[in-house]
C-alpha cells in the first residue's frame, strides 16, 4: 500500500472522531487529489470551506483541483484563488496558481499583473521571472524580456531556459555576440538539450556565421534525428548559401517529420518558385494556406504559380482571395494589383474553357462521322 493511501486511511480515521475539523477535511481533499480522485477531493474541500469559510488553503486547493479538470474549469478556479487572496493577500501559492489559470485562459495582461505581484512579494521567485520574460518575448518586447532573464540568472546562474530564451531576445535585437554567448552557455550547461543547440544554430545563422550554425544544427540533429525544426533551419542555411536544391530536401524532410510545419511548407514553396518548379510550389502553397488562411501574399504566390502551369481558373480564384485579404489588411495598392491580375486570369480561363468545349464538340462530331 502506498504512502498516500496509508495517510488517507489515517486522516479518515481521525475524521470519524473529529468530523468538524476543517483543516483535516482540507488535508483529506489534497490527498484524494494526489490520487487523482478529483470528484471526492472537491467534495472534501467544499466541506472544509463549509465548516470554515476563512480557511484560505482550502480555497487555493479547490482552485487547483478545478484547474486539474481542464481549461473549461479555469474561470471557476480563478474565483477560488481570488477568494484565497482576499483572505490572505499576496499569498505566493495562490498567486502562482492564479497565474497558471490566467495563462490557460490566455489573459496575458492579468497574468503579468499577477506575476508582478509575486516578484514584488518574493523577489527571488525564479519561475515568475522566467514567465515574465517569456510574456515579453511573445509580445515582441525584447529588451524587457532580456532584463527579466538577466534577473533570473542573477538568482540562478545555471538556469538553462533563461539562457536559451535570452539568446532569442538578444538575437531579435541583433546583439549577436551576446546572443551567441547565451546560447553557448545553455549548450555547455545542458549538452543534451536539443532546444539549446537549435537556438544556437538559429542565432549563428541570423548572425551570418554559417559554419558555426551548421555545426550546432548537426549536434541538434544527432540528439533527435526526427526534429522538424532542425531540418527546417538546415534548409534555411542551405538557402542562405545558395544551395537551393539542398534547401528543398531539408524542407521536405521537415514536412515528413511534422506535417503541420507551416514554416517548412512556406519555405519549400518560396524555394520551389525560385527553382521554377511551379507544380511543387503550387502543392506547397496550397498546404501552407490550410494553416494560414488570412495571408494575402500566400494567395498571391499561389496564383502566380498556378498561372505558370496554365491553371488560369485556379489562379483567378486565388487572386480573388488575395484581393479580399489585402483589402481586409488595408493594403489598397496590393488589392488593386491582384485585381488586375485576376481579371487577366479570368479572361484566359474563359478562353481555355471555350477551347475545351470546342475540342469536345470536334471530338463528338468526329465520332459521329465514323
Amino acid at each position: 500500500m502506498s504512502s498516500p493511501e496509508l495517510t488517507l486511511k489515517e486522516v479518515e480515521a481521525y475524521l470519524k472522531d473529529h468530523p468538524k475539523d476543517a483543516n483535516a477535511w482540507n488535508t483529506h481533499g489534497v490527498l484524494l487529489a494526489t490520487m487523482k480522485q478529483f470528484g471526492p477531493a472537491l467534495r472534501s474541500l467544499d466541506h472544509a470551506i463549509k465548516l470554515d469559510a476563512s480557511l484560505h488553503q482550502a480555497h487555493t486547493n479547490r482552485g487547483r483541483v478545478l484547474l486539474s479538470l481542464g481549461i473549461d474549469k479555469a474561470p471557476e478556479s480563478l474565483k477560488s484563488f481570488d477568494t484565497a487572496l482576499k483572505l490572505k493577500p499576496n499569498d505566493i501559492d495562490a498567486l502562482r496558481d492564479k497565474a497558471v489559470a490566467l495563462r490557460a485562459l490566455n489573459r496575458g495582461p492579468e497574468e503579468m499583473k499577477c506575476l508582478q505581484a509575486i516578484v514584488d512579494t518574493a523577489p527571488e521567485e525564479v519561475h515568475a521571472w522566467v514567465r515574465i520574460g517569456d510574456i515579453h518575448l511573445e509580445e515582441g518586447q525584447f529588451s524587457k524580456a532580456d532584463s527579466a532573464y538577466t534577473k533570473v540568472l542573477e538568482i540562478d546562474s545555471q538556469n538553462v531556459r533563461a539562457y536559451i530564451h535570452q539568446a532569442i531576445a538578444l538575437s531579435m535585437q541583433e546583439k549577436w555576440t551576446n546572443a551567441v554567448k547565451s546560447a553557448e552557455t545553455a549548450c555547455k550547461l545542458s549538452p543534451d538539450n536539443i532546444e539549446a543547440w537549435r537556438v544556437l544554430g538559429d542565432v549563428n545563422l541570423r548572425a551570418g556565421k554559417n559554419r558555426s550554425a551548421m555545426k550546432a544544427l548537426k549536434k541538434a540533429s544527432s540528439i533527435d534525428p526526427t526534429d522538424a525544426q532542425v531540418e527546417n533551419t538546415m534548409g534555411m542555411l542551405q538557402y542562405t548559401i545558395g544551395n537551393l536544391k539542398d534547401a528543398t530536401r531539408h524542407f521536405k524532410r521537415a514536412i515528413i517529420r511534422d506535417k503541420k510545419n507551416r514554416r517548412a511548407y512556406r519555405n519549400l514553396a518560396l524555394v520551389s518558385m525560385e527553382l521554377k518548379d511551379w507544380l511543387e510550389a503550387v502543392g506547397a502553397w496550397e498546404k501552407f494556406i490550410r494553416f494560414e488562411k488570412r495571408d494575402p501574399d500566400a494567395y498571391d504566390a499561389l496564383a502566380t504559380s498556378l498561372a505558370r502551369v496554365d491553371d488560369f481558373c485556379g489562379a483567378a480564384e486565388a487572386w480573388e482571395k488575395a484581393r479580399k485579404t489585402f483589402k481586409q489588411k488595408d493594403k489598397a495598392k496590393d488589392a488593386s494589383r491582384v485585381t488586375e491580375l485576376g481579371r487577366a486570369a479570368k479572361i484566359n480561363c474563359s478562353r481555355m474553357k471555350k477551347a475545351l468545349r470546342e475540342q469536345k464538340e470536334l471530338e463528338r462530331a468526329t465520332r459521329r462521322r465514323r
